[in-house]
């Protein structure tokens, strides 16, 4: 018959037993019998029956008192379990089983000392229910960082023996405290200082073959180096004429040398050394002035700003310097002029700040080179919530403030096209400075010759409603929007631009069986103010396309010309 067992790995089932009768027992000493079984305490077998082998020691150990030797001997009650025999392995015989599961035992005695095993049987047309345990590795082989400190393996038991616990050691030092428990082998990793390297893990579980496991640390890895600033901000005095602050540099790397620089000119002469960077400044003349000076080492940086004061600032006062994001500037009449800049706020999201200058005269072409200032009226604050001439501050929110002092500075370069406007205004307890340099938007730079507007940047017209096109244009610190009202055109045959003709400024008119140009708040302007009823537009159609040709006058007074040749 077919022989079906399972071997389980050995059990700690110690018994007294007498030592190997070859060698003979010593009468000077005293001796015991010690029994063990060394293979599974419980054997299944199919219905088919087979041959069983129970493997043991047996031996005599010293004791204190005199034993004769025993004889090992195995019974079983069961008749279906035949041919017992005893030699260096216990054998027997299973007999073929026809009917229900059934199970026995096979008692092993020697001398005083016994074990029993477990027979069992299936019915005829079952398999056993297998019972020896199963343990292999899941993961074999894992690998780490060289700053790893907690590393684990995976292993699977199945089967497991009551009483037998999973064993775990490692071939190297680095690997240590390992702890195995619930299919985890838990171990720490020493950080790795040196090259990449590699330990083995194994795993032992009673008698059974052991399982390794391979772990792999990684080469060291030097942490990148970390600057650090330590003051929050640098604030300094208008006549100051030096500055410095700290700084810190974690995980150096030799010949690397920590470095200081802005973009800010006022500031100069840095130098960083033994965590502390120092520089000299200019006196400021000016308002309040702001930089960032930034430590660099190696790939590692931070900033820091440093800040100026103005000369006899209000220690009552918070000063800053306006974070300008757009500056231009817009004609509301001939000698009235806004000022729109807009910054970008930390708390309001992007702020916009207007300031209307008076002029003392009709300019409409840009405001002249000058002081102006709330207090000599120049400047207008404002006299109710937002209106259309006063200094103001607002976001897209509609948070609003007044603006309650304000200094501005006018100096322009009609040859190069360039301004320079300086100013400050306060909010509040808040005074913020602002600098703006270059061509401002909005400002005519050059004075109209005889022949007007020539020099255009872009120049178009579309059809709009009605009887009714649009002509936009825009040069230098101009631009222009002129209604031209075309008699008998409609959706339904209008074209891309009105028909050749003169065009006279007229106030709206509901009814009318003459072309005209819109004029008086009808929607024509000029640098964003209203044509009067005066002038006239021409159009001609020349080589080129079209030729436009204007004389207006708008609500202020001021005289305008000028002319278009190109496509429309």
């Amino acid at each position: 018959m077919k022989k079906l067992f399972y071997l389980l790995l050995a059990l700690p089932l110690v018994f007294a037993a007498c030592e190997d009768p070859e060698e003979g027992v010593d009468q000077k000493k005293e001796y015991t019998p010690e029994l063990t079984l060394t293979s599974e305490a419980e054997m299944n077998f199919e219905a088919a029956g087979g041959e069983g082998v129970i493997t043991y020691t047996a031996k005599m150990v010293e004791v204190t008192r005199v034993a004769t030797e025993p004889e090992v001997e195995a019974t079983c009650e069961a008749d279906w379990v035949t041919d017992l025999a005893v030699a260096e392995n216990i054998t027997f015989t299973v007999a073929a089983n026809e009917a229900e599961a059934r199970d026995t035992k096979v008692v092993v005695t020697y001398g005083d000392k016994s074990f029993e095993v477990a027979v069992k049987q299936a019915a005829k047309g079952e398999e056993p229910k297998p019972n020896t345990p199963v343990f292999e590795a899941v993961t074999a082989v894992v690998e780490y960082d060289w700053n790893t400190v907690m590393g684990e393996v995976e292993y699977k038991l199945e089967n497991p023996i009551e009483g037998v616990e999973v064993k775990a050691k490692s071939n190297v030092m680095w690997i240590s405290q390992l702890q195995a428990k619930d299919g985890k082998i838990i171990f720490a990793l020493a950080e790795n200082k040196g090259d990449a390297r590699e330990g083995k893990i194994t795993a032992e579980y009673g008698m059974l073959p052991a399982i390794e496991f391979t772990v792999k640390q990684g080469a060291y890895v030097a942490p990148a180096p970390v600057v650090t600033i330590i003051e929050e901000s640098v604030n300094l005095t208008y006549d100051a004429t030096e500055g410095s602050f700290t700084y810190t540099v974690e995980n150096p790397v030799e010949g690397v040398v920590a470095e200081a620089t802005t973009d800010a000119a006022w500031i100069s002469n840095l130098t960083a050394a033994d965590g502390t960077v120092s520089f000299t400044t200019s006196v400021n003349e000016g308002f309040v002035r702001t930089a960032t000076i930034t430590v660099t080492y190696g790939e590692a940086s931070d900033s820091i700003e440093v800040k100026q004061g103005a000369e006899g600032q209000d220690p009552n006062l918070n000063y800053y310097e306006y974070n300008m994001m757009s500056f231009e500037a817009k004609a509301r009449t001939a000698n009235v002029w806004d000022i729109i800049m807009s910054e970008k706020h930390p708390d309001l999201g992007q702020v916009f700040s207007r300031i209307t200058v008076q002029l003392s005269e009709d300019n409409t072409g840009l405001i002249p080179t000058g002081e102006y200032s709330t207090e000599d009226g120049s400047i207008l604050v404002n006299t109710s919530t937002n209106n259309s001439y006063s200094t103001w501050r607002y976001n897209s929110a509609g948070a609003g403030a007044d603006i309650t002092i304000c200094e501005l500075y006018v100096e322009n370069d009609l040859e190069a096209h360039t301004s320079y406007i300086e100013g400050r205004f306060q909010i509040g307890d808040d005074v913020y400075g602002f600098v703006f340099e270059g061509a401002v938007p909005g400002f005519m730079y050059e004075e109209l010759g005889d022949e007007g507007v020539t020099n255009w940047t872009s120049f178009s017209s579309r059809y709009a409603f009605d009887d009714c096109y649009i002509i936009s244009g825009a040069a230098e610190g101009f631009s222009l929007e002129f209604y031209i009202h075309e008699m008998g055109v409609n959706k339904n045959n209008h074209g891309t631009a009105p028909a050749v003709g003169t065009y006279p400024v007229l106030n709206w008119m509901y009814s009318t069986s003459e072309n005209y140009c819109e004029g008086t708040n009808g929607g024509s302007k000029v640098n964003g103010i209203y044509l009067k009823s005066e002038g006239q537009v021409v159009i001609e159609e020349v080589a080129e396309g079209y030729k436009v040709t204007f004389d207006v006058v708008d609500s202020n007074g001021t005289a305008w010309k000028g002319s278009y040749t190109g496509a429309l």
